[in-house]
């Protein structure tokens, strides 16, 4: 894990992010939200662990695929994504969360 300046911050930062899940979830999730929410998440993540770090590249996988998929309309073409099937919002966003949950508790082991 690279150097983080402020630890206390970036698990305050992280907490925040995966806190906000349960209302996406129970939005719809509706996909302009959830678009907002993944952006600051990059945004914090890069910020935090530096972009093309171990950590970004995990999230990044886990939530962040672009393109078209088979049966998913992608990001890269700036069209909705599904909610539901395997890279749909739903299951992004519980890739993504496990991956937040796992740099939070890296955070919390490193302190």
């Amino acid at each position: 894990m690279p150097q983080v300046r402020d630890r206390e911050r970036a698990r305050n930062l992280l907490q925040t992010q995966i806190d906000r899940i349960g209302r996406l979830r129970g939005s719809g999730p509706n996909p302009f939200d959830y678009d907002l929410w993944q952006s600051r998440t990059v945004e914090l993540v890069d910020e935090i662990f530096g972009p093309g770090s171990e950590e970004a590249t995990r999230y990044y996988e886990a939530a962040g695929i672009r393109g078209r998929l088979p049966g998913v309309r992608g990001e890269a073409e700036n069209m909705t994504l599904n909610i539901h099937g395997p890279w749909g919002i739903l299951a992004r966003l519980e890739r993504g969360e496990a991956v937040l949950k796992d740099l939070l508790a890296e955070l919390q082991d490193e302190s």
